[in-house]
């Protein structure tokens, strides 16, 4: 494969699909340095992770016709957008805790990559956090970060 300025969707599948499973091989050696039982969770995630990347290589491996040369990558501004925003959301989180980035992330993903369905994605991402932090803070009773909506948590607890 030669290294082009827009590889195809299938080159960008096989290579991701490599990644994942590198990353899956490379957790599951780290989870074997774990004391007692505490590594079983992250080996068996590892494995579903591995599972995943090989079904994806076998589907790209597999891919033919036109849309296996598809570019990878049609607008470059979006996609560049796309990664400023994860970043910004990862410090968002140190300054501003989980909840109010998480949701402005679930809601403007989905307007980078075209969707224009504003009602549905603040349904989405509303009901997303309400599951997250029903299984953490009240079930699992987990300590979520630091947030500006600590004292409306509190209610829950």
């Amino acid at each position: 494969m030669a290294l082009i300025s827009s590889p195809s969707r299938r080159q960008g599948e096989l290579g991701f699909a490599t990644v994942l499973l590198a990353v899956a091989g490379f957790c599951f050696a780290t989870a074997g340095d774990y004391p007692g039982a505490s590594g079983t969770y992250p080996k068996v995630l590892s494995v579903l992770l591995g599972c995943g990347a090989v079904l994806m290589l076998l589907r790209a491996w597999r891919q033919t016709g036109d849309d296996s040369r598809a570019p990878l990558v049609v607008n470059l501004g979006r996609c560049l957008l796309g990664f400023a925003t994860l970043a910004l959301y990862i410090l968002a989180i140190d300054l501003l805790g989980y909840i109010l980035p998480s949701f402005v992330l679930v809601v403007s993903l989905p307007l980078l990559l075209g969707y224009r369905d504003l009602r549905l994605a603040f349904m989405a991402a509303i009901g997303g956090l309400s599951f997250i932090l029903l299984v953490f803070a009240v079930i699992l009773e987990r300590p979520m970060p630091a947030d500006l909506f600590d004292p409306v948590l509190e209610m829950l607890r």
